[in-house]
């Protein structure tokens, strides 16, 4: 992976500094944010599936949030675009948003994965 893509993966002076430069705290930071927003994708998914679309946004916002936080700034985007599909109860194309954001999670999680270990 190229630097520049790596880095819209993950901003790791964002991880860093949520973590005071503690190494063991970004792995634990990395290791939470895998679990909590491992549960919550299920969640977006089901919404998804049941077509409600004000409760995407809602799960949306919490996933772009917890990804901001920790610098997964690729993954924050594309949360958030879903998150404003949802809320704005826009159908057309959220699907492909939704897979888009899963896509985008799945790539930080792994660049996690990599830095925990």
């Amino acid at each position: 992976m190229a630097s520049g893509d790596a880095e819209a993966v993950l901003n790791l002076q964002r991880l860093q500094d949520s973590a005071g430069g503690d190494q063991e705290l970004v792995s634990e930071l990395a290791e939470l944010y895998i679990t909590d927003t491992g549960s919550r994708l299920p969640e977006l998914l089901e919404a998804l599936g049941a077509q409600e679309l004000e409760r995407v946004g809602r799960v949306a916002h919490g996933l772009k949030g917890a990804s901001a936080s920790l610098g997964c700034e690729e993954a924050a985007a594309a949360f958030k675009q879903v998150e404003e599909m949802g809320r704005a109860g826009i159908e057309d194309e959220i699907d492909a948003a939704v897979e888009h954001a899963e896509a985008a999670w799945r790539r930080a999680c792994d660049r996690l994965r990599e830095l925990a270990a």
